[in-house]
Formats: structure tokens, sequence, C-alpha cells
């Protein structure tokens, strides 16, 4: 990394989310007399400054002098830094796991997790616990002598006087602006994982733009060597390009894949275990990682969008929350039941459920647009801001373009009029980049027929299934092994298996379970699969080096 480089970014400590003990402090107040473990002073993520000296990037610290602690995370809180305090003991680490190890207090936050079961994440500050949370946006938190303040939270925007043109030209600008800053703080090799969609097309497009290419991009995808619609979109957008492409699309254990991202995620997800192959592919690279989190939500391209403004407008919050938690019920569930897994593992708590979430959406009431900013701090904040910390953590650095705060307050305070058609965003590429306008996304391509899959997969499906259900160390095991051989009569497979694992994990956790929890996640990376590219695509040039012509 160049001396300028250096300069310009102030953290790059790796944190290998897959290690036994993660970072971590804890601190202790018995008669005047502080006792401390851990790391007294750690900084992880990336932080770099933008030209007006504010920071930028996905990062949380924390230091003791001897006296007090403090703890800070950016300044959106899409790091995730747990913590317990009260009056006599202090505790932090990006993992709520350690936290338990640590002593903190496991009582559960059944109102949490009322609305876990039934939006499949946390929203404000919650976990799955009463105190244990996560620091807020531009969160600060002061421990000194016993005593504790927590400061920050999210801002609520103003709504923006522009044209939808001017909009168009700021998402450009923007975006490029934030892309020449994150170019400059890291010099050295880039992987891109590269999707359908278009947040990550468009970073790849201005890195082609700013003349400096990704290593490669990367694309995961479960189809074998038959590529999806997902991986055929990432591929046609790599060969206009020229870059090099990498498909990662070996059959995977879904139920150990399952395990490493509920423990990875510190219980605060019900998704990312597709991205797996992601993860453990960038352990072994030593290169930075792109990730376009924030994109869609800052443009705008919710199907349930329009619904929602005119709810927000009425005034009626309660009915958007019934809306998600109904949405979500949708896709988890069979078509027989269809009320998701709240009912299972949270009975009696809808309406609960949907007076927090209502009141939390009507924070933001004074948005351009309630529901996109309700979305962003927390959808976006609590369980997708998860994957550059936890999923892609394996990387040797993260950087999030469209988390610059400038980009994050233009999106935030753009007018409803200028979004509502849901194609800013397609506008902004097209506009930018007109040499690649003529690759379709991945709407444009379809699903190839899947070949059989081997007759095998559901025998070593189940017994691996089984092995991972164990390895919690449930209280009832052959229960629990004969429920996951019976299914789910109101899940799909997928989602029930996720749930089951997580209620497992939750069961009587304690420091040792806990202990035992974060070391089986180290065994489980330690035994990964390192076969795991199925197709590489070099363009012309690059092969002809690559084979010496």
């Amino acid at each position: 990394m160049t001396a300028a480089a250096q300069q310009n970014q102030k953290r790059t400590r790796r944190w290998p989310v897959f290690e036994t003990t993660p970072p971590h402090f804890a601190a202790q107040c018995r008669n005047g007399q502080v006792s401390v473990t851990g790391d007294t002073t750690c900084s992880l993520g990336n932080e770099y400054e933008t030209t007006s000296g504010r920071p930028a990037g996905v990062f949380a610290s924390w230091s003791w002098d001897g006296e007090t602690l403090v703890a800070e995370v950016d300044p959106f809180g899409y790091f995730n830094l747990f913590f317990f305090a009260n009056g006599k003991t202090v505790g932090v680490s990006p993992s709520l796991l350690q936290l338990i190890a640590d002593g903190a207090d496991t009582t559960l936050d059944h109102r949490a997790l009322a609305v876990f079961y039934r939006l499949g994440l946390f929203i404000n500050d919650d976990t799955p616990f009463k105190n244990i949370r996560v620091l807020p946006p531009g969160g600060r938190l002061t421990w000194r002598n016993g005593e504790f303040t927590v400061t920050g939270g999210p801002t609520v925007p103003q709504v923006r006087e522009i044209s939808r043109q001017g909009a168009v030209d700021g998402f450009i600008d923007l975006a490029r602006q934030s892309m020449t800053r994150i170019l400059n703080a890291w010099t050295d090799d880039i992987v891109l994982p590269l999707s359908g969609g278009r947040d990550s097309r468009h970073i790849l497009l201005e890195m082609q733009h700013l003349g400096r290419l990704p290593k490669t991009c990367v694309t995961f995808h479960h189809g074998g060597r038959e590529l999806n619609s997902e991986a055929r979109a990432a591929r046609a957008v790599c060969e206009s390009v020229g870059v090099s492409h990498t498909i990662l699309g070996h059959p995977r254990s879904r139920s150990r894949d399952i395990l490493r991202t509920l423990i990875l995620t510190s219980l605060c997800s019900d998704e990312h275990a597709q991205m797996m192959p992601l993860h453990d592919y960038l352990a072994d690279q030593p290169c930075a990682a792109l990730d376009g989190i924030a994109g869609d939500i800052l443009t705008n391209p919710d199907d349930s969008a329009e619904e929602y403004f005119q709810l927000a407008s009425r005034g009626d919050y309660a009915g958007i929350a019934q809306r998600m938690i109904a949405g979500h019920g949708r896709v988890i569930s069979q078509a027989s039941w269809g009320r998701g897994a709240g009912p299972l593992y949270a009975p009696g708590r809808d309406d609960e459920a949907i007076d927090y979430i209502g009141t939390a959406i009507q924070e933001y009431a004074s948005a351009p647009d309630p529901y996109q900013a309700f979305w962003f701090w927390s959808r976006t904040r609590r369980e997708i801001g998860l994957v550059p910390t936890s999923m892609f953590g394996s990387a040797a650095a993260i950087y999030c373009p469209y988390l610059d705060p400038e980009f994050v307050e233009f999106g935030l305070s753009l007018p409803y009029r200028v979004t509502r058609d849901q194609q800013l965003h397609n506008d902004a590429i097209a506009k930018a980049y007109p040499a690649h306008r003529h690759v379709p996304f991945q709407e444009g391509f379809r699903n190839l027929p899947h070949t059989r899959p081997n007759p095998f997969h559901k025998i070593t499906s189940a017994l691996d299934g089984i092995s991972m259900l164990l390895a919690i160390e449930p209280e009832k095991p052959f229960k629990e092994a004969a429920d996951f051989l019976r299914g789910s009569k109101e899940l799909h497979r997928s989602s029930a298996n996720i749930y089951r694992m997580y209620a497992l994990c939750l069961e009587s956790l304690d420091a040792e379970k806990a202990k035992r929890l974060l070391a089986l996640n180290a065994r489980l990376h330690a035994s990964r699969s390192r076969d795991l590219v199925t197709d590489t695509y070099l363009p012309r040039k690059l092969a002809e080096t690559t084979n010496g012509i």
C-alpha cells in the first residue's frame, strides 16, 4: 500500500470472523477496583476520510486508558458492535457470542424475538437479549467508574428539491466520488462480488471508468456448471467490460452453511447462508472486497414502496408493519400455512410486534419516504449490514461505496416522485456507461433446466443436517433429529432448518455454550472445502498473458 493510501486510511486491521476468540473487552468494577480482560485497544473495519474530513467506511473501535472505556462505530452504524453495560460491568465485541462467553446477561428479549420471527431481522438496536445491544448509528459508549452513557442514533433527512434529471446526475457524480475515494484508500488487489443486478454492476462499470478493474469478479450460485440467470447476467457484463469472472457453483452442505452463518452473524439474521461459498473464497484471497450494500434501498427498487408510501401518507404505520410481516411469512411458508415463523416460535405476540414495528417506522414520518428511511436504518443496517462485517469479513478489507456520507444523505433526501418508477438506478447506469447499456440485467435471462441431482444427495443432506443439529448439543437430540427428518408442514425446508437451528442455538445459551459455538465455527471453517470454482472466464488479453502468448 502506498504512503498516500496509508495516510488516507485509518483502519486496516483484519478481524478473522472465524477465529475461536473474537476481539473483545470486558471490565468489572468491585470495591472501587476495576478488573479487565481482552483487548484494551482495538480498531476494526476500514475508515477513510472524505475531502471534507468526514469519516467514511464501516468501522468500529474501542480504547481503555485504565479509567475510561470509549467505544465508537461508523456514522451509519453499519458495523454491528455489540455491548452490555450496567452499573458494575461493561463489555464490547463484534461478536455477541463472545460477550456471552465473557459473562453477559442472557435474559431473552421476547419483544425483539417476536419481531425477528415475523420479519427475519431485529430493528432499532435490539438483539435476542435484553441487556445486549448494538451501538446506534454514530454511536459512542463511554463507561467510567461503573457509570455509562450511549449517544448517537439515526438522522431523519429533509426532502431535497431536485428534478429527475438532477437526481440521475447526482447519483452518477456521488457514486463516482465515493469510488474515487475508495480506490485512493486501497491500492492493492480487489475482488468484486458481482450479482445480476444494478448495485455491483454500477461498481464494476465505475471501476472501468476510473481505469482500475478488479482482479476478478465473483458470482456464487448453486446450480453446478449450469449457470442460472444471475450468473449469466454477471458473465455478460464481465465479457462486455473485459474482466475476469469466477463462478462458485459447487453443491454445498446447506445445513453446515446455515449453522456457520448463524454464528457468524451473532444470531441476528435468518439470511446469508447462500453467501458461504463467497465467504470461503475470500478467506483465501489477500484482496479487498467491495459490497454494493444500500444501493437498492437508496433508489427505491421495492415493489411494495408505492403501497407503503400511501399508507405512510395516511399515518397508517401499523398497516405497513402488518403487510411487511405478512410478506415475509409468505416467502418462508408452505402455501397451506402462509403465516411464517412467528406463531411457531413466538406465539401470541402479533399485536405487540406490529405495534413495535409501526412505532419504529413512525420515527421517520417526516422523511421524504418513511418506509425507505426505516428500511435503510433497520433491515439494510441490521441484517444486510452483517454481510460486509461478517459474511465478507474473511476478506483483507471491505469497502461499501454506497455508504459514502454524501451519497447516503443524497439518496435519503430525494423526493419520492423522482424514485417512484423504480428506474432511477437504471437511468443512471445507462447515462454514465452507454457502451454497456445493451447488456441485460438478470431479468433479461432465463434459468436453464437443471440436471437431476445425485440420487444420494437427499441422503447425504439429511445425514449432514442431523450432524449439524447434534453439533449444537440440543437438550433432546433424538427428538430434534426425528423432527428434522420429518420436515415442517408450515415452513419451507430451508426456512424450517434455519429457525430450528436458531432456536437450538438460543436454547440454554450460557458462557460455556457460547464458547462451544465459537469453537465449532472455527472447526467448520478449518474443514471447509477449497474446491469452490466451477467456471472461469478470462478476457482475451488476460488469457493470452496467462498462457504466455
